[in-house]
């Protein structure tokens, strides 16, 4: 009974363990590329475009102009309003906050505002979305808008 038992041992002991079935999951994709960061010079010129503000199907159109790397001045076309506005770089985005104005778009006796914008590329067109706020209460928001321009010729 002892050597049926060592034999049996013997014969577990030697024999080879089956291998563990491959992994027939395809793996993911990779992820896509982050987006090119953008830069001073991906914006420099003259840009013309509208303004849609939220709620609304009016538009507003303006013109753009970079001043340098980090200022420059907008000008609303029917009114010929203007302000500048300062800009930072993150990423994909430009920053925009602009200094105190009269919003062309807001009803009269509005006191001065000021805009913060954050842009992007897309298609070779700038695009994106305005906050408008009083500029006594900049945590006072009054509006907000989506717009898009193009590069002047």
């Amino acid at each position: 009974m002892r050597k049926l038992f060592i034999l049996a041992v013997v014969v577990a002991a030697c024999s080879k363990q089956e291998a563990p079935p491959a992994d027939t999951t395809p793996a993911a994709p990779p992820p896509p590329p982050p987006p090119a960061a953008l830069k001073p010079a991906d914006i420099a010129g003259t840009w013309n475009g509208t303004a849609k503000p939220e709620g609304s199907d009016s538009t507003e159109a303006f013109t753009v102009a970079s001043t340098s790397d980090s200022t420059g001045k907008i000008t609303f076309t029917r009114t010929k309003v203007s302000t500048t506005f300062t800009t930072k770089f993150d990423a994909d985005s430009a920053i925009s906050t602009s200094g105190a104005y009269k919003d062309p778009t807001m009803p009269k006796g509005t006191p001065n505002v000021m805009f913060r914008s954050v842009a992007r590329l897309k298609d070779g067109k700038m695009v994106g979305v305005a906050t408008i706020v009083l500029a006594s209460k900049p945590d006072s928001v009054l509006g907000r808008s989506t717009w898009e321009a193009t590069k002047a010729p």
